[in-house]
């Protein structure tokens, strides 16, 4: 009986050991490569890109967007020179004749103002076309009426706006997906560039 109670006394210890010993052994290393995976990294190890989106034709445009990201950004704008349009009216004159005959042709429906600046100032506009084709229709009518018309280049631009952020590379996609999201059309497009020194500006309102 004495070898019995010895035996009932260690027996339950020594089988438990094994367990114990297993379950820590198995259970240590997970936890703790899963608390190494979440710990994020330091912010000079960090890989950085700097997206430019574009274009698109209003600041107030490009900040809503910017803000829907809830990074800082830039708003980068751009000239872009546009083919100019043909011009057709009477040549300059003296102002008092020029605003006469432009009150003569609206009397009879026509659509028409006196220039009040420029190369061609107290010229009367007669109208303006992207049309070469358009444009010399109206003239060979304006001829056939008797009134001395010539044509002219009218020199236009256009101003651009992109978005510009220093994102992670991990969440490049999402940045993208964020302006898309917000914006109905296609971007002109999307510049995807190493940063080098370069540091956003401090968030827009």
């Amino acid at each position: 009986m004495a070898m019995l109670n010895v035996l009932l006394w260690f027996l339950p210890e020594r089988l438990a050991l094994p367990t114990v010993s297993a379950t820590v052994a198995g259970s240590l290393p997970r936890v703790a490569s899963l608390k190494a995976a979440q710990q994020p990294k330091p912010e000079f190890e960090r890989e950085y890109v700097c997206l430019t989106i574009g274009w698109f034709r209003s600041p107030s445009v490009v900040n809503a967007l910017g803000r829907a990201t809830d990074l800082e950004y830039q708003v980068k704008s751009k000239v872009a020179s546009l083919q100019p349009l043909h011009w057709v009216l009477v040549p300059p004159q003296p102002e008092p004749d020029a605003r006469a005959l432009a009150e003569d042709l609206r009397s009879r429906g026509a659509d028409v103002y006196v220039v009040t600046r420029g190369q061609y100032k107290n010229a009367v506009s007669l109208g303006m076309f992207e049309s070469l084709e358009a444009a010399k229709k109206l003239v060979s009518e304006k001829k056939s009426e008797n009134l001395h018309v010539t044509l002219a280049k009218f020199p236009r631009n256009r101003i651009g706006y992109a978005l510009a952020f220093k994102v992670e590379s991990l969440r490049e996609t999402e940045v993208l997906q964020a302006v898309e999201a917000g914006f109905e059309g296609d971007f002109d497009f999307i510049e995807r560039n190493a940063c080098e020194g370069v540091a956003t500006s401090e968030k827009n309102p």
